[in-house]
């Protein structure tokens, strides 16, 4: 057991990217669409005040390519895009699920694509839809 060493975050991210390559060599073989996403990294989600602000940075992607789909506690980033290489196309495809970590105003949820980042600004509802119920003795 002493001879186990702890992955950090970049060996995983490095050994998924490495897989997805893989699998779209696979999926080009037999012209299936890739599923390989040109992503640098993860969602980064934080809150800044009453808002949560969802980040992702997104290489060579038009923004027209994007779709983003909020739920109540879930926002959804699927962008789907068709390339050229060597004569054939490629469809490339990627989805991220986030569950957030509260319920958020659907209506006033605002994303903005700059520089090849997409960064989604999700208002929290000021209401949970819980409360503390006191227990009265009879």
């Amino acid at each position: 057991m002493a001879d186990l060493k702890r992955w950090s975050h970049g060996e995983i991210t490095r050994m998924r990217l490495e897989i997805d390559k893989l699998f779209d060599e696979l999926c080009s073989d037999f012209d299936l669409p890739e599923m390989f996403c040109r992503m640098k990294g993860d969602i980064e989600l934080w809150e800044e005040g009453n808002t949560l602000v969802a980040r992702l940075e997104l290489c060579k992607i038009n923004p027209d390519d994007v779709t983003v789909v909020v739920l109540e506690q879930q926002l959804v980033i699927t962008a789907e895009f068709v390339e050229v290489v060597r004569g054939r196309r490629r469809t490339r495809v990627f989805r991220k699920d986030v569950r957030l970590p509260c319920a958020v105003r659907t209506d006033e949820v605002s994303a903005e694509f700059t520089e090849g980042a997409l960064v989604v600004r999700l208002p929290k509802c000021s209401s949970q839809y819980s409360q503390f119920v006191r227990i009265i003795k009879k």
